[in-house]
């Protein structure tokens, strides 16, 4: 099973993000569906070992109690010159995220699980599809580099089923996991 583990954003999150993705209107732009944002903490290519996997991640939700993140900033990979992903970055709460994911990374890694590379805090916007208007979105993107979304509590982890379609991708909650 292709999957991931998520981190959702919650409602009244979602429409200060819309109002974000509606001033890159101008740009060619596949941009995430608002059901569908969400912090990803790891991704699997084929997951089989889903019980193993939540045993896991429910051992290390006894270690973290609920934080408060604050989404704010905006960036680019791989660069802000040459964009690809436009994403939403984490003021507050970041050093906290960073060590949930690096204790999530370690502890798969002694299950026999490849190791990530260095977990990087961002929930992605959109996939930039051409270059189109390309010096006009990296003036966008400087103007907003300190927009402020607000703060949301970190307090789950949800394994999601991630389906490929022509249509998009479809996440389905395989389990939740609380702190």
């Amino acid at each position: 099973m292709r999957a991931f583990l998520g981190i959702p954003i919650p409602e009244n999150l979602k429409s200060v993000i819309e109002k974000i993705q509606d001033k890159f209107s101008n740009f060619d732009i596949k941009f995430v569906e608002l059901e569908n944002l969400h912090f990803n903490l790891r991704f699997f290519e084929e997951l089989k070992e889903i019980d193993k996997v939540k045993e896991l991640l429910e051992s290390i939700s006894n270690q973290f109690y609920p934080f408060e993140i604050k989404i704010a900033g905006i960036g680019a990979f791989p660069s802000k010159n040459y964009v690809r992903v436009i994403w939403l970055g984490v003021k507050e709460g970041y050093q906290d995220l960073v060590n949930l994911a690096e204790i999530i990374n370690n502890s798969l890694e002694n299950l026999g699980f490849k190791s990530e590379e260095r977990f990087v805090p961002h929930l992605t916007l959109g996939r930039v599809r051409s270059g189109r208007n390309k010096n006009e979105l990296i003036t966008l993107l400087k103007e907003l580099e300190n927009i402020e979304v607000g703060k949301m509590k970190v307090n789950e982890l949800i394994l999601f089923q991630s389906i490929l379609s022509p249509e998009g991708p479809e996440y389905k909650e395989v389990f939740k996991v609380k702190f």
